[in-house]
């Protein structure tokens, strides 16, 4: 099992000051429509929608995955990935640092089918994943900053 856990400082000087509601905007739209935030999905289809969820298709570097979407509102958004390749949960969580500030930690874990548990083939895995996930962290909250901006730029 691929396991991998970061947090990222989400105010950290770059842009507007983000809100933990700003946060949970960009994540839950993230989950609705991932196209514009993670650049290893190429295709996403919301099939079902109940309360607090979603069911979705994506096409994840090339491979189709069904994954049941539950929001924890402002506080996480929990995949549980139930049918592909590439099994297990990811979690995108907001939180708040030992300085009060708030942090969105991902997480995953995470099996692949026929790759040997604890491998190279694995571990060449993992950090692919755990770099391609880093990025959309990073893309989401660049994304919420943005719109942060614009939103504050009309206002005035």
């Amino acid at each position: 099992m691929i396991e991998v856990s970061r947090t990222l400082v989400v105010n950290d000087g770059d842009g507007p000051v983000l809100t933990v509601d700003d946060v949970w905007e960009g994540l839950v739209d993230k989950a609705q429509n991932p196209l514009p935030y993670v650049a290893s999905i190429s295709e996403c289809t919301v099939t079902e929608r109940f309360d607090g969820g979603l069911v979705r298709d994506i096409v994840h570097v090339g491979r189709p995955v069904r994954e049941l979407v539950t929001f924890y509102p402002k506080q996480r958004v929990h995949f549980v990935r139930t049918h592909g390749t590439a099994r297990g949960t990811i979690d995108n969580e907001i939180g708040l640092g030992d300085t009060g500030r708030p942090e969105l930690t991902f997480t995953f874990r995470i099996v692949v089918d026929g790759v040997e548990p604890g491998g190279p083939v694995e571990k060449d895995v993992a950090e692919r994943m755990e770099a391609d996930y880093l990025d959309a962290v990073r893309t989401t909250l660049k994304a919420v900053r943005d719109r942060v901006a614009v939103a504050s730029d009309t206002a005035e």
